[in-house]
């Protein structure tokens, strides 16, 4: 009888979650999309032309991915970038008579590592283990696929498992910290956890526990340091998502259970270098320095667009199609974090939605002015470039953007109740204040 409770309790609790605060799979005919898609890879281009692949798969995923929203009320995240990967390798691209994977080989006597080429296999088994690395490889590393950009990287350098599990503990604890430190700002500020609130309304007066870090914090303009506790959060989570799960596969390489081609240590860092924004400005952060894991699965609608049509990728027709194709459909990827019923009376679930894709979709004229300055600071000014005072300017432009369309975030995110908790379960912080090491047993009072 106790754990009939039990699971019940577990069941309304995950019902809770993806209908109220994050949207995610209710049914097992969530799956669906997912195994039509690797069964429409699978199909050998001997069976099915490439014309014909697209023709008779396609309709099949959308046609299910169609009554699956229908049903749940709205789309998540993955759901929605199966609907544009998919799209990518069955009609875009033509991975099954075009593309090869690639990856080091073990030593050879002379103590070289050779680089091994695979094709599409005939062999099914093989088949069916390159098309399953084909779907989880957004960022196309191992992978030729007739980009010269791509492909003079592939495959990338191989770091040490050593040298690769030092930078992911180093980064995660480097990120939980941001997380804990944003964390113990939030319940200081109402902006955070207040329906309606704009990013510039003053903050509240101090009270005698007030620390004097956040006294001095709150001499800067308040939209300058909300946007920055916001970035900080988004980063120290992204970064924590995308590396802490290489933990357990490098583990299990490092015991010989999974192969070296296939391991974490194999693939490039997921951020590129910093400088990069003072560099090349709103370019240099989303191009370079950010992790680009959907760029192929949303850019590459764009290159299909211009490509048809004859357009160079590097005319200022083309590149503009490029850039606004990315995000686009960057934009209606991240309209997934929006669950169907939200916890909220002052929003609508589409307002919060269009409020998500509003943020990624600024980014368009951003770059788009950015461009224009760049290209006039070349021609007339071109002793300017790269000057350190000019880089600085850069990062201030960057800045002052992300400050003007960062608030479209939080719009969105108090309202399904993001803040109403520490962002780690343990907090470094608070313990060390004497306020408790364990922050998920209650929500912070509002």
């Amino acid at each position: 009888m106790g754990s009939d409770t039990g699971l019940s309790d577990l069941e309304a609790l995950y019902t809770h979650i993806i209908t109220r605060v994050v949207p995610g799979p209710r049914s097992p005919t969530y799956l669906i999309p997912f195994l039509l898609f690797y069964v429409a890879l699978c199909v050998p281009p001997w069976t099915l032309s490439h014309r014909q692949l697209y023709l008779t798969f396609l309709p099949l995923i959308y046609a299910s991915q169609i009554r699956i929203a229908w049903s749940d009320g709205c789309m998540d995240v993955i759901s929605i970038t199966l609907t544009f990967w998919s799209l990518v390798l069955l009609f875009w691209w033509n991975p099954r008579e075009k593309w090869a994977r690639v990856w080091w080989a073990e030593e050879d006597s002379d103590g070289k590592k050779r680089i091994v080429e695979e094709r599409y296999p005939e062999n099914l088994g093989r088949r069916m283990l390159w098309v399953l690395t084909l779907l989880f490889s957004a960022r196309l590393t191992g992978w030729k696929v007739g980009i010269e950009s791509n492909d003079r990287k592939q495959p990338p350098p191989v770091l040490s498992k050593l040298a690769y599990a030092k930078t992911v503990v180093y980064t995660v604890i480097q990120g939980y910290f941001i997380l804990d430190l944003t964390s113990c700002y939030v319940p200081t500020d109402p902006y955070f956890y207040t329906s309606g609130m704009e990013i510039d309304e003053p903050f509240p007066p101090p009270s005698p526990d007030t620390s004097d870090l956040i006294v001095m914090l709150r001499l800067l303009p308040p939209r300058l340091v909300r946007c920055s506790i916001l970035a900080g959060e988004i980063y120290g989570s992204v970064k924590g998502m995308f590396l802490l799960p290489a933990l357990p596969l490098l583990a299990l390489n490092a015991l010989g259970y999974w192969p070296d081609h296939l391991s974490p240590h194999t693939w490039p860092v997921f951020f590129g270098n910093f400088s990069a924004i003072g560099e090349r400005g709103l370019r240099g952060l989303w191009g370079t320095w950010w992790h680009g894991m959907n760029r192929h699965i949303t850019a590459t609608h764009g290159r299909g667009v211009i490509d048809t049509l004859d357009i160079s990728s590097k005319s200022t027709l083309g590149y503009t199609v490029i850039v606004a194709s990315a995000f686009f459909f960057s934009g209606l990827i991240h309209t997934g974090m929006i669950p169907p019923y939200p916890e909220s009376s002052f929003l609508s679930a589409s307002r919060m939605r269009l409020c998500i894709a509003g943020f990624f979709w600024g980014q368009v004229p951003g770059i788009g002015i950015e461009t224009v300055i760049a290209k006039l600071a070349g021609q007339y000014a071109p002793s300017l470039v790269g000057w350190p005072v000019s880089k600085f300017l850069v990062f201030v432009w960057v800045t002052a953007w992300l400050c003007l369309t960062l608030p479209l975030l939080p719009i969105a995110f108090r309202e399904i109740g993001y803040w109403h908790y520490h962002a780690v379960p343990v907090s470094m912080l608070r313990g060390l204040a004497g306020e408790g090491w364990l922050t998920w047993r209650l929500p912070f009072s509002r």
